[in-house]
Formats: structure tokens, sequence, C-alpha cells
């Protein structure tokens, strides 16, 4: 889920290669190839923790504080792993939505602060720098909340060719795709889609015809209307909005930024376009997204959830359950009276993995620890993440996958509640109430 213009004809990948080799012409101690122990204090695991808690894509990061400060708490007794207990120290860093600072943080993480392991998470403008980085240098690496196939094709994987430092573990535009198509079938349309695919590396990843949105079979008896990618920052949707008229478009899907998006669906209220279902991925995940938007016009507006409080799953690290991590928080003054936010799951986590993995192997050897995430199958509070699995669970090397369902804002006083509507995927998942059509 990407943020942010780079500018007509600058794709992300060739954006960050040139970044990160900004970075290491800056610091070539950091190019001294593939290393198998960490430098640091051998009875003190460092572990990185890389997110953008400002800039466009903050959002994401708003449940870092609350996040943080439970997993500090976990983490105080320390880690034993092969009959030696270690101290456990997370040196938490902002990107600030920048590629640049994220490849900078990175480099300062593996060769300043010599850390063990580098956890990162949401879009491909903080995750994709940093996961390069760890995997030239030699340095495990876990990231989340990106579909897969950004992450993976996005950073060069091929089906033959995975990476040996860094894994990742989110859903899939496969599964994005099945769980809003559920809720597209819960009202009666003609059963004619417009997507919202940006000119970024979201809209590329979902646009691609080998590994996209469309490519995975999920949607049939659609027919789907492309305007064509869009520069991020647009400020004039006429021409998009006017065909999906022509169209008769009666369902919009769609992978645009919160401001982009704001404008677009402003702009679509003004000019009387009105599908009966809109499911938006990134513009709405949170709260906060919905609730910016003017004049309540993001009632009734729906999104496919990676994490939402009523999962059956609890965490492998603390017992902690889905409802009641999401009711600490909303308690916690780092909620700052905002209500849970889906990111919380994912991050979480990010360190019930990492606690899995260095305490089945020597915290200490690279490779070994590397190695050992692939062979990982772990309980955690957004399901189990099985990179041993065959299938979905583990569509390729270095991924892992998590469940998805179909969610729907309403309007609730001065604020919105994210109800589940669908939950085909999930089906132990207790569903709220009825999908109710926009128009």
């Amino acid at each position: 889920m990407s943020i942010g213009n780079r500018g007509p004809g600058r794709t992300y990948r060739t954006w960050a290669i040139g970044a990160l080799a900004a970075v290491m012409a800056l610091a070539p101690a950091a190019c001294g190839g593939l290393k198998k122990s960490s430098e640091g204090s051998t009875d003190t695991i460092r572990i990185g923790y890389v997110s953008p808690r400002t800039g466009a894509a903050s959002a994401f990061a708003e449940s870092d504080a609350f996040v943080l400060k439970q997993v500090r708490a976990a983490f105080a007794k320390g880690i034993t792993s092969g009959g030696k207990k270690y101290k456990v120290k997370i040196l938490d860093r902002d990107t600030g939505s920048d590629p640049a600072k994220a490849a900078t943080i990175a480099d300062e993480l593996i060769t300043k602060d010599k850390v063990d392991m580098i956890l990162v998470t949401s879009t491909p403008e903080t995750i994709h720098p940093v996961s390069d980085l760890c995997e030239k240098e030699g340095i495990p690496c876990i990231s989340t909340i990106e579909p897969w196939q950004g992450w993976y094709f996005g950073r060069g994987g091929t089906p033959d060719k995975g990476f040996k430092y860094t894994y990742h573990f989110f859903d899939g535009l496969e599964t994005i795709a099945r769980a809003e198509s559920d809720m597209w079938k819960l009202t009666d349309t003609n059963k004619t889609v417009g997507v919202l695919w940006p000119n970024d590396a979201d809209g590329a990843a979902f646009r691609d015809k080998k590994n996209g949105y469309l490519a995975a079979g999920k949607i049939k008896g659609y027919k789907i209307v492309d305007p064509g990618a869009y520069e991020s920052g647009t400020k004039d949707f006429s021409s998009i909005i006017s065909k999906f008229k022509k169209q008769h478009v009666e369902v919009l899907a769609g992978v645009p930024s919160p401001p982009d998006f704001s404008t677009f669906w402003t702009q679509a209220a003004q000019q009387g376009f009105k599908p009966k279902v809109a499911t938006i991925s990134k513009a709405i995940l949170f709260e906060s997204g919905v609730g910016a938007l003017p004049n309540g016009i993001g009632n009734r507006l729906s999104s496919a959830s990676f994490w939402v409080p009523q999962y059956p799953f609890k965490s492998s690290l603390t017992g902690v359950t889905a409802t009641e991590l999401a009711k600490e928080y909303e308690a916690s003054p780092d909620s700052k009276g905002q209500p849970w936010n889906q990111a919380i799951g994912p991050n979480y986590a990010l360190f019930e993995v990492a606690n899995e993995v260095l305490s089945a192997v020597d915290p200490k050897d690279h490779e070994a620890v590397a190695d050992q995430i692939g062979k990982t199958k772990v309980d955690t509070i957004t399901g189990t993440l099985d990179w041993t699995a065959t299938g979905e669970a583990h569509p390729v090397k270095n991924v892992a996958t998590i469940p998805m369902v179909g969610t729907q804002w309403i309007r609730d006083g001065k604020g919105y509640k994210l109800n589940v509507v669908s939950n085909e995927l999930v089906p132990n998942v207790k569903i709220d109430g009825k999908l109710e059509p926009i128009s």
C-alpha cells in the first residue's frame, strides 16, 4: 500500500534503487558483504522496529506507542535460547513516510546500532528500502502491511527465486479480491465495477495482469471498467467520474491514498456518481481516514479488513486475545480517545514471530535466524502464520498469509463504527449486521 507522488513516469522500484544506492555510497562500511553474526553486545538481542509514524502514511502507525509499550513489557523478562538468557532492546524508528529516510534508518540500525533483526511495517515506501538493505547486508528482516505480491514481485522475487534474509506476512491481492467480491454479492447490482488504481506501486500491483487483482480468478461474472492510472495528487477526477457514469458503474473498488480518495469521493457526490457499493483499500482502513471525509460521505463505505477484534485468535507472546488487545488499546492513553484500528494486529504479530524465531536458534547467528523464519509456524493475534505450509497460506517462498473479512463503516454519532458484514474467509468471526447499500 503506497503513498505519495514521485512524479510522472517514475516507478517506485526505479526510485527506490536510486535511493538505496545513495545510502550505500554514503555508508561504504555497510557494504562489506553478508554478516553471519552480530558485532554488538553478546547478551542483548537488539531488534529494530521501523514504521511511518509521521507523514502521509502516519495512520498506519497510530497504535505504535501502545504496541511498543505492550511488547517491551512482554520482553522485559528477556528471551532464552539454547539455554542462554538474553536481554531484549527494541529500537523504534520513524521514517516520516519517506523512502530515502527509511533506507538511511535501516543503514544506521545495521551499521551503528548492530541490530540482530529488523521488523518493518506499512506501505512499500517504508518496507521496500528497509527490506532491500537487510537482504543486501544479511540482516534478518520481517515485514507486514503490504499485499504480498507487491512486496515479493515488486522487489524482484520470482516463482523460482525468493530471498535469503527477508520475509513477509500479510494478505494478498487474491484475498482482497475475494473479500471485496463477497461484499458485492450482498446487494443487487448490475455487476459493473469501476476501479481506482493509481500510478504508484500499489496501483501497478493491483493492475498487473499476471499477479494482480484480477489474475487469481476470484472475481467472476463482473465487468471491470478501468479508466487508466491516475497520478497521485490529482485535483480533478471529472473524466474518470464521467466514464464511470457512462458505463453505469454500480460497484466501486480501488486502492487510492486518503487525500486522493477524499478528492474523488467529494467530486463524485457533487457530480451525481453514487455507486451502490464501494470497497476501498488503503484510503479508508482507519477511522481517522473515514472521519476526515467531508459532510459525512464516508457513511456506508466498505473495505476488506485484515484484523478485527472479533478474530478468534490470541497471542503466543502474552496470551492476550484479539478482543482483549483492542479493548486495552481503547482504554490506554496512547489511543488518545480513538477506537481500535487494524494495524494493531499485524504490528503486534511482528514481535510474536520475532520471539518465536529468536528463541529457537542462536539469535546472534544471522543466517540461522533467517533460515529459521522460513521454518516457522506460529499462532499469533492475526491467526496462524506458517512459512512451511502449501497453497494460499504460503504462496511463494518468504511469504505467509493472513485472512480477511468484509467490513463497512456506519455513522455512529460523531464518528464511525466498523461492522463485519462478510465472513466467508473466517466463518467463526461474528457478523455485526447486513451490508447497507450506499444508494
